[in-house]
């Protein structure tokens, strides 16, 4: 199996895992990420219905760690992010692949407002390290 795309280099990863580090330093980095996603896709809003959004938040945290490190795992299954691409696939919570886009343009605005050091450097660090990660589960749907 091949994660595909790009090669995501150390230092570009580094630059995403810290920015990401600062961004959960904010106490209201996962709220605030839920209402920017929210107001780009309404139609996700119902998929969290009876969701328990603390735990929830610690689940994204963690989902977050997955995608920042993806790009440096080995190219064979079962890849660190199978368990998550499985969980959103159709098989069971059934996440459209068209949601990703407008996932990944929330987290980039939320850090953008979170990140005391937010530059166009570290938006480009997250958009390259996460983007192997969503390529590797939209293809799982």
């Amino acid at each position: 199996m091949s994660t595909g795309g790009e090669a995501v280099d150390r230092e570009t990863m580094a630059a995403a895992r810290a920015s990401c580090d600062r961004c959960c330093a904010v106490p209201r980095f996962f709220e605030d990420f839920y209402n920017n996603f929210f107001a780009r896709c309404p139609q996700a809003r119902a998929m969290f219905a009876r969701t328990d959004f603390e735990r929830q938040h610690k689940l994204l945290r963690h989902a977050f760690g997955l995608l920042l490190n993806f790009p440096k795992q080995p190219a064979w299954e079962p890849t660190i992010l199978a368990r998550v691409a499985e969980r959103h696939s159709r098989r069971d919570l059934g996440v459209d692949p068209s949601l990703y886009a407008p996932f990944i343009d929330a987290l980039i605005e939320t850090v953008r407002h979170c990140d005391p050091d937010f530059t166009p450097a570290v938006e480009d660090a997250w958009r390259r390290t996460v983007r192997r990660g969503v390529e590797y589960m939209q293809a799982k749907y």
